[in-house]
């Protein structure tokens, strides 16, 4: 006998994003824990411009991860606003999407240690799919409406290019990063031509 349809509720929607944001939420919290470490250590008197001087790639890092897990977090949030249910594939894109984030901080404290070759390469990778995992929710949404909320907003959001500018300026980076792997994370300013990029697609994307 075949096993029954997991039933698909707003509830369970709920529980989805609310796991999300909690994971989310523990990897911002812990990327303030090598800092703690770094005052933990101190054993002499000093000043806080000094250890600011000592650990400014730490601090860098924190930054850096900090800021990126947060711009990300604010477009997955975007787009699961539009929806109303979900179902296994959504269920899977958020887990990859999840783990790119529980993995960039330690991508990013790898960019920053001279010792470690191929690190951009790693770091933009992770940023790649982080991204590509954001599109497949956005363009899964657009082809399966049926799990969209049904109103003039989200008829906006689903004929928009869904984050296909961004994707493409990582993908176009990582090229860059592995054939000049010493270009560090200076190919990464290819994502302020993103918002051009989106906006000729979503032009082409609305004539076709």
């Amino acid at each position: 006998m075949a096993a029954p349809e997991n039933r698909k509720s707003e509830e369970g929607l709920s529980r989805l994003i609310a796991f999300a944001d909690a994971v989310v939420a523990i990897a911002l919290t812990l990327l303030v824990l090598p800092l703690v470490d770094i005052a933990n250590d101190l054993r002499e008197e000093t000043s806080v411009a000094e250890v600011v001087s000592d650990h400014a790639l730490e601090l860098t890092s924190f930054f850096v991860s900090f800021v990126v897990i947060w711009v990300l977090w604010r477009q997955h949030h975007r787009a699961m606003e539009y929806f109303r249910s979900y179902d296994s594939v959504l269920i899977n894109l958020t887990f990859v999407w999840l783990l790119t984030i529980v993995v960039l901080p330690f991508a990013t404290a790898m960019v920053d240690d001279s010792r470690v070759e191929w690190a951009n390469v790693l770091y933009i990778g992770v940023l790649a799919i982080s991204v590509a995992s954001l599109v497949g929710i956005a363009q899964w949404g657009h082809r399966h409406r049926e799990l969209l909320v049904d109103d003039e907003a989200t008829d906006r959001w689903a004929r928009s290019s869904g984050g296909w500018g961004t994707l493409l300026a990582l993908a176009v980076a990582l090229v860059i990063a592995l054939v000049y792997p010493k270009s560090g994370n200076w190919p990464l300013l290819l994502l302020l031509f993103t918002d051009p990029i989106e906006r000729t697609l979503d032009r082409l994307r609305n004539r076709a």
